[in-house]
């Protein structure tokens, strides 16, 4: 094994008084913002504060948001934000709170405040939707939607509306919807509640108002939402839609309706040859109507065949296209599944910052709010090619890109290093942004 001879060489460390940030692209964010009217919105709608000190409410929000755009979920992070003069300046915020007053004014919100705040996240939601919805019937030649909920935990036992989950362990519980990867709707519940709380308030209120009449829609659903009346609402709809059947107890008149299949009734799905489907019906018991079934029968597991095949279920509306269009339109979900992971994982969501519920629940509107901001920059700002990838890669490549902010005369200049893994990202949003604010 060859030996590593070439020793970093030994670099002083000084300090500089230039003003340089780490998340320069956060420019971006901010000038996506405005575009969508967000600060203005939230001058308008939020009156929590009482006494006119320190950052306003809109400047609450915004250093919440502009914080969680760049990755940074805690609320001590918003700390960074306000030590950072470059990128303040960049975004536009002439004060930022501490996060101890951030978490101070977000224990102020009572329902009406909050009810104030998500009107200003669904006016952002329909200012975002048009062009990803475009986008989504140009390129699959439908929309899908995906509707889940998740478990949020929670430490200690002083967070209001935390119960104990199925897990065992303290929990909150998140319902959201997406259309596209674009976070649609979110309701943050007490914990232990049914998965499939006010899905149909979400469907009808945040989602299907999105949604044009003539754009055929696909919605994804997991298991828990194998009901006659989710199937009953889509049909009211005019939605196709496919659910994944899991329950041993749904599946198991299924499978007695597989074992009378001849083998003329399956066809391949696959091009290697693995996978196979065909179409049962059957009525579950209290529904009205027979439905179709889709079963798939899995032989090999990769390179390893199986001893016994893997039977799958899709329950669908749409027994009129081939097997193969089904199960791909379905298997889909999966990357619906991911982008609400996105969120949660990259916007660092996963750990409810406050107390009160109420609190907690505007803190997820903040971070509903960044989603919505950087999907807007991806698709407004960014080369139609960066649309397929997560919020994690926007952040590190985009927002998290180092800047210089420079003064020559009277204008400012916001310089980037040439080393920028993603330099043509910064220069199109840079010429996108001239476009949108010339119109």
């Amino acid at each position: 094994m060859r030996k590593v001879s070439q020793r970093a060489s030994e670099i002083a460390v000084d300090f500089t008084d230039e003003a340089i940030t780490p998340c320069g692209g956060s420019y971006f964010v901010a000038r996506m913002a405005e575009r969508l009217g967000l600060p203005e919105r939230l001058s308008e709608r939020l009156h929590v504060k009482k006494r006119d000190r320190g950052a306003r409410d809109a400047e609450m929000v915004l250093s919440a948001v502009y914080s969680l755009a760049a990755g940074d979920g805690a609320l001590v992070d918003v700390d960074r934000l306000g030590a950072d003069q470059a990128r303040m300046e960049a975004l536009g915020l002439a004060r930022v709170p501490g996060s101890r007053r951030l978490g101070e004014y977000l224990g102020r919100f009572d329902e009406s405040a909050l009810d104030e705040l998500l009107r200003v996240v669904r006016a952002t939601v329909k200012e975002v939707a048009p062009e990803v919805i475009r986008h989504e019937v140009a390129s699959r030649g439908y929309v899908p939607v995906f509707l889940d909920g998740t478990a949020i935990e929670v430490e200690g036992g002083y967070i209001e509306g935390a119960r104990v989950g199925y897990s065992g362990a303290q929990q909150l519980w998140l319902h959201s919807g997406f259309v596209g990867s674009l976070w649609a709707s979110q309701r943050l519940s007490p914990g232990a509640v049914d998965v499939t709380t006010g899905w149909r308030e979400q469907l009808r209120d945040d989602i299907a108002p999105l949604i044009p009449a003539d754009v055929p829609v696909w919605l994804h659903l997991d298991n828990a939402y194998y009901r006659h009346d989710v199937v009953a609402y889509c049909r009211q709809l005019g939605w196709d839609y496919s659910i994944s059947v899991t329950s041993d107890t749904y599946k198991k008149p299924l499978r007695r309706k597989v074992a009378k299949l001849l083998g003329i009734d399956w066809q391949w799905v696959g091009d290697d040859h693995t996978e196979e489907a065909a179409i049962v019906r059957h009525r579950p018991g209290g529904w009205e109507h027979e439905q179709s079934f889709v079963v798939v029968r899995t032989h090999d597991d990769g390179a390893q065949g199986r001893l016994f095949p893997r039977l799958t279920f899709i329950l669908t509306n749409r027994a009129d296209l081939s097997l193969r269009e089904v199960v791909r339109r379905h298997r889909q979900k999966q990357g619906q599944e991911n982008a609400q992971k996105g969120p949660l994982i990259d916007l660092d969501l996963h750990h409810p910052p406050c107390l009160r519920l109420a609190a907690n629940r505007a803190f997820y509107a903040c971070g509903q709010l960044a989603q919505l901001l950087l999907i807007a920059v991806q698709y407004h700002l960014l080369p139609a090619a960066a649309r397929c990838h997560g919020l994690r890669t926007l952040i590190r490549d985009l927002v998290r890109c180092a800047a210089r902010l420079v003064r020559h005369g009277r204008q400012r200049v916001l310089r980037f290093a040439k080393t920028a893994s993603r330099l043509h990202w910064i220069s199109h949003a840079a010429d996108r942004l001239d476009v949108l604010f010339a119109t």
